[in-house]
Protein backbone atom coordinates (compact mmCIF):
# COMPACT_ATOMS: atom_id res chain seq x y z
CA UNK A 1 0.00 0.00 0.00
CA UNK A 2 1.29 3.31 -1.08
CA UNK A 3 1.63 5.96 1.78
CA UNK A 4 -0.65 7.97 1.45
CA UNK A 5 -1.92 11.42 2.34
CA UNK A 6 -5.65 13.18 1.85
CA UNK A 7 -5.29 16.81 1.99
CA UNK A 8 -8.17 19.30 2.30
CA UNK A 9 -8.18 22.36 1.50
CA UNK A 10 -9.98 25.61 1.38
CA UNK A 11 -11.59 28.10 3.49
CA UNK A 12 -14.57 27.32 5.72
CA UNK A 13 -15.47 31.07 6.29
CA UNK A 14 -16.31 30.67 2.81
CA UNK A 15 -19.43 28.51 2.56
CA UNK A 16 -18.56 25.87 -0.28
CA UNK A 17 -15.00 26.73 -0.42
CA UNK A 18 -14.47 25.15 2.68
CA UNK A 19 -15.44 21.51 1.03
CA UNK A 20 -12.05 20.03 1.44
CA UNK A 21 -11.48 20.93 5.29
CA UNK A 22 -14.92 19.50 6.05
CA UNK A 23 -14.22 16.15 3.99
CA UNK A 24 -11.11 15.84 6.53
CA UNK A 25 -12.82 16.16 9.21
CA UNK A 26 -15.39 13.44 8.35
CA UNK A 27 -13.08 11.19 7.38
CA UNK A 28 -11.14 11.74 10.91
CA UNK A 29 -14.41 11.15 12.72
CA UNK A 30 -15.12 7.98 10.91
CA UNK A 31 -11.88 6.63 11.38
CA UNK A 32 -11.86 4.44 8.02
CA UNK A 33 -7.89 5.79 7.03
CA UNK A 34 -5.85 4.70 9.74
CA UNK A 35 -2.69 4.14 7.63
CA UNK A 36 -3.00 8.07 5.55
CA UNK A 37 -2.42 10.70 6.85
CA UNK A 38 -5.20 13.41 7.19
CA UNK A 39 -4.22 17.01 6.86
CA UNK A 40 -6.74 19.86 6.95
CA UNK A 41 -4.80 22.76 4.81
CA UNK A 42 -6.97 25.24 5.25
CA UNK A 43 -5.82 28.27 3.26
CA UNK A 44 -2.09 27.89 3.80
CA UNK A 45 -1.43 25.40 0.71
CA UNK A 46 1.84 26.38 0.15
CA UNK A 47 2.80 25.05 3.78
CA UNK A 48 2.17 21.69 2.76
CA UNK A 49 5.56 20.46 0.76
CA UNK A 50 6.66 18.22 3.27
CA UNK A 51 3.74 16.05 2.57
CA UNK A 52 4.57 16.14 -1.06
CA UNK A 53 8.12 14.88 -0.05
CA UNK A 54 7.16 12.40 2.42
CA UNK A 55 4.17 10.68 0.79
CA UNK A 56 3.78 8.59 -2.52
CA UNK A 57 0.35 9.17 -3.02
CA UNK A 58 -1.68 12.62 -2.00
CA UNK A 59 -5.51 13.49 -2.51
CA UNK A 60 -6.08 17.09 -2.72
CA UNK A 61 -9.70 17.94 -1.74
CA UNK A 62 -11.46 21.09 -2.74
CA UNK A 63 -14.00 23.07 -4.23
CA UNK A 64 -13.47 23.48 -7.85
CA UNK A 65 -15.44 25.51 -10.60
CA UNK A 66 -15.84 23.93 -13.80
CA UNK A 67 -18.88 25.20 -14.98
CA UNK A 68 -20.87 22.06 -14.32
CA UNK A 69 -23.93 21.72 -11.78
CA UNK A 70 -23.18 22.69 -8.23
CA UNK A 71 -21.63 18.87 -6.38
CA UNK A 72 -20.47 18.16 -9.49
CA UNK A 73 -17.33 15.94 -8.48
CA UNK A 74 -14.36 16.29 -10.80
CA UNK A 75 -11.14 13.84 -10.53
CA UNK A 76 -8.06 15.32 -11.78
CA UNK A 77 -4.73 14.70 -12.00
CA UNK A 78 -2.25 18.28 -12.09
CA UNK A 79 -1.25 17.92 -15.84
CA UNK A 80 -5.49 18.17 -16.44
CA UNK A 81 -6.15 21.47 -14.67
CA UNK A 82 -3.93 23.34 -17.52
CA UNK A 83 -7.00 22.54 -19.85
CA UNK A 84 -8.39 25.01 -17.38
CA UNK A 85 -8.58 28.61 -17.67
CA UNK A 86 -7.39 30.51 -14.66
CA UNK A 87 -10.70 32.24 -13.83
CA UNK A 88 -11.91 28.49 -13.70
CA UNK A 89 -9.81 27.36 -10.75
CA UNK A 90 -8.96 28.63 -7.05
CA UNK A 91 -5.20 30.04 -6.07
CA UNK A 92 -5.77 26.04 -4.27
CA UNK A 93 -5.04 24.72 -7.49
CA UNK A 94 -2.26 26.77 -8.45
CA UNK A 95 -0.30 26.45 -5.20
CA UNK A 96 -1.19 22.51 -5.86
CA UNK A 97 1.25 22.93 -9.40
CA UNK A 98 3.38 25.08 -7.55
CA UNK A 99 3.91 22.21 -4.89
CA UNK A 100 4.25 19.19 -7.57
CA UNK A 101 6.65 21.12 -9.40
CA UNK A 102 8.79 22.00 -6.01
CA UNK A 103 8.66 18.16 -5.11
CA UNK A 104 9.70 17.10 -8.50
CA UNK A 105 12.70 19.43 -8.45
CA UNK A 106 13.64 17.66 -5.10
CA UNK A 107 13.25 14.46 -7.12
CA UNK A 108 10.10 13.37 -5.29
CA UNK A 109 7.07 12.31 -7.65
CA UNK A 110 4.38 11.43 -5.28
CA UNK A 111 0.90 10.76 -7.13
CA UNK A 112 -1.15 13.55 -7.23
CA UNK A 113 -4.75 13.26 -7.98
CA UNK A 114 -7.43 15.88 -7.45
CA UNK A 115 -11.10 15.43 -6.17
CA UNK A 116 -12.57 18.78 -7.05
CA UNK A 117 -16.40 19.65 -6.08
CA UNK A 118 -18.54 22.29 -8.15
CA UNK A 119 -19.46 24.94 -5.09
CA UNK A 120 -22.79 25.70 -5.23
CA UNK A 121 -21.28 29.53 -3.15
CA UNK A 122 -18.83 30.69 -2.24
CA UNK A 123 -19.92 33.58 0.28
CA UNK A 124 -19.03 34.52 3.63
CA UNK A 125 -21.22 32.16 5.70
CA UNK A 126 -19.98 29.25 8.09
CA UNK A 127 -21.90 25.59 6.94
CA UNK A 128 -22.06 23.85 3.35
CA UNK A 129 -24.75 24.73 1.14
CA UNK A 130 -27.35 21.90 1.02
CA UNK A 131 -25.81 20.50 -2.41
CA UNK A 132 -22.62 19.75 -0.79
CA UNK A 133 -23.94 18.47 2.42
CA UNK A 134 -25.65 15.47 0.24
CA UNK A 135 -22.34 15.42 -1.59
CA UNK A 136 -20.30 14.82 1.36
CA UNK A 137 -21.24 10.63 1.76
CA UNK A 138 -20.18 10.36 -1.98
CA UNK A 139 -16.79 12.52 -1.34
CA UNK A 140 -15.60 10.55 1.52
CA UNK A 141 -16.61 6.85 -0.17
CA UNK A 142 -14.74 7.74 -3.60
CA UNK A 143 -11.37 8.93 -1.60
CA UNK A 144 -11.63 5.97 0.77
CA UNK A 145 -11.77 3.95 -2.60
CA UNK A 146 -8.90 6.34 -3.64
CA UNK A 147 -7.01 5.77 -0.74
CA UNK A 148 -6.92 1.64 -0.28
CA UNK A 149 -6.10 1.79 -4.14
Amino acid sequence: MKKTAVLGIGNILLRDDGIGVRVVQELQKKGSLPHADLVDGGTSTMDMLELFLSNERIIVVDSLSGGHPPGTVYRLMPEQLGNYTSSDISLHETQILDLVRLAELMEKNPEVIIIGIEPKEIKESLGLSPEMENMLPLVIDLIEKEAIA
